[in-house]
């Protein structure tokens, strides 16, 4: 009986080694096919649980080994291991490293703030063909005055998501002495598909930020956007295009306010290029999130997708640009990213791009983890110096 435990439990590590090791190696080479475009998503967004992990196979893979060399049992496991840890640690140092040039401490850990003093409420914004979008408002009840403004706009390709996701992004931000507008907007569907609509109902929730700014003690000249994925693209495209003078005014005449900077994190800079995702695994979860929001394809309508590409509305008023995006990205290609930022730097706009090595989509997933927290020490930094 106690050598069947022993077999079975010999064979449960091996087994676990080598899933492990699989996502371990898809994560340094994410070129491979299928597991490279997943297994960083899990190992650097759960980067403190993935650690541990590895660190405990290598010890129970050692516990296991034979004493007699001979034998080949538990050689497998502690080889997946040791190979794991050691990728672990190479993906580990070079995310820190990252980071760590600019002046962020690069936590393994999660690193949480207290946010129990933030608190939040909800107000309806406009009435739209589809529902009543709502924002929530998070704030500190210091008793504190002219507080910058920071408007969250969520992610989710535009199909999924809402005004609570990443809820502790806004608290933090509260926590610092923002006031925070985390914002919905109709979602498209396969039979709805609003991409000339969903910038302009966010537009909307900035001009009624703007004439309740004063209720909150804000000021509405201090207001800065963010967001992630879809909510990235949208907020680079609205701060452009009211900069830009596109957009001037909210459909009852009040006036946009204009955007100090902004911040996003993995942003999708070219809905066409996310349309087109060859990737293997989530090229079809791109080409669909484009599809339900746009409605064609770029060769059906070239110009729609140049109205939802940020890089076609730079001008001078374009604001300063913080973007935090991962190398290895398979759900939104970071190439239009970079292109952004080279023509942001030759337009003379000032920009920050903030490359992950081996960060995947939704690096920052956990809240407290080594990009989450690096993602919010950036935009705090960035957002002072554009005050």
């Amino acid at each position: 009986m106690k050598k069947a435990l022993v077999q079975t439990g010999r064979v449960v590590l091996a087994v676990v080694s080598a899933a492990v090791f699989l996502f371990s190696i898809g994560t340094v080479f994410p070129k491979l096919p299928i597991i490279g475009s997943v297994a960083n998503i899990v190992t650097v967004g759960y980067l403190h649980i993935w650690l541990p992990l590895c660190a405990a196979l290598f010890l129970l893979s050692l516990l296991c080994f034979p004493a007699r060399r001979k034998e080949k049992k538990g050689w497998f496991a502690l080889a997946c291991s040791v190979v794991s840890l050691i990728c672990t640690v190479v993906f580990l140092c070079a995310n820190a490293a990252a980071v760590k040039q600019y002046d962020v401490k690069p936590n393994v850990f999660l690193s949480k703030e207290d946010v129990s003093s933030v608190t939040v409420e909800t107000h309806t914004f406009m009435q739209s063909e589809y529902s009543e979008l709502e924002l929530n408002v998070y704030r500190m009840d210091d008793g504190g005055t002219d507080k910058p403004i920071m408007v969250y706009i969520h992610g989710g390709g535009w199909i999924q998501g809402s005004k609570e996701s990443h809820t502790y992004y806004s608290e933090v931000f509260a926590n610092h002495g923002y006031v925070v507008f985390s914002v919905d907007y109709d979602l498209s569907t396969a039979d709805r598909h609003l991409a000339g609509i969903t910038e302009l109902q966010v537009a909307e929730a900035l001009a009624w930020i703007k004439n309740h700014a004063a209720e909150y003690a804000a000021d509405i000249s201090r207001l800065y956007l963010t967001g992630g994925s879809a909510g990235g693209n949208l907020a680079l495209e609205l701060a452009y295009k009211i900069n830009g003078g596109i957009y001037s005014t909210s459909s009852d005449g009040t006036e946009l306010p204009r955007i100090s900077a902004v911040s996003v994190t993995f942003p999708v800079a070219s809905v066409e290029t996310f349309y087109t995702n060859p990737d293997m695994v989530l090229g079809g979860t791109a080409h669909k999130m484009a599809s339900w929001y746009t409605g064609c394809s770029p060769e059906e309508d070239p110009v729609l997708f140049e109205s939802l590409a940020p890089i076609n509305f730079l001008s001078p008023g374009t604001p300063p640009t913080c973007i935090i995006v991962g190398a290895a990205d398979s759900l939104v290609p970071p190439g239009a990213t970079y292109v952004l930022n080279d023509a942001l730097q030759a337009a003379g706009i000032p920009v920050q791009t903030v490359t992950v090595p081996y960060g995947n989509h939704m690096f920052d997933m956990a809240d407290g983890n080594m990009m989450n927290y690096a993602y919010l020490e950036l935009s705090l930094r960035w957002f002072e110096q554009y005050s």
